[in-house]
């Protein structure tokens, strides 16, 4: 009994150190240098959140003009002030 916890603690010892290195060399990043389509920085906006119209519950769609956007509701006509895209 003594013996099978010992191997038991061995076992789940290298488990996790084993994933802890797995981790660790999945997130290493190797020196891409990231100038594929799919990673570059350029084509990536901020996200815009979203919103419920207070009037009418319904989610709001955005309108974007510039370097600012406002919520428009597609049902009421309810809209908000400009903001900036920060």
């Amino acid at each position: 009994m003594r013996r099978s916890k010992k191997l038991l603690s061995l076992v789940m010892a290298m488990l996790m150190a084993f994933s802890l290195m797995a981790v660790t060399a999945a997130a290493y990043d190797a020196g891409h240098e990231h100038d594929c389509a799919v990673c570059s920085e350029e084509g990536i906006q901020p996200r815009i959140p979203a919103k419920i119209c207070y009037s009418c519950q319904v989610e709001m769609t955005y309108v974007h003009g510039g370097t600012q956007y406002k919520f428009v509701c597609p049902k009421c006509g309810q809209d908000t002030d400009w903001m900036d895209i920060k």
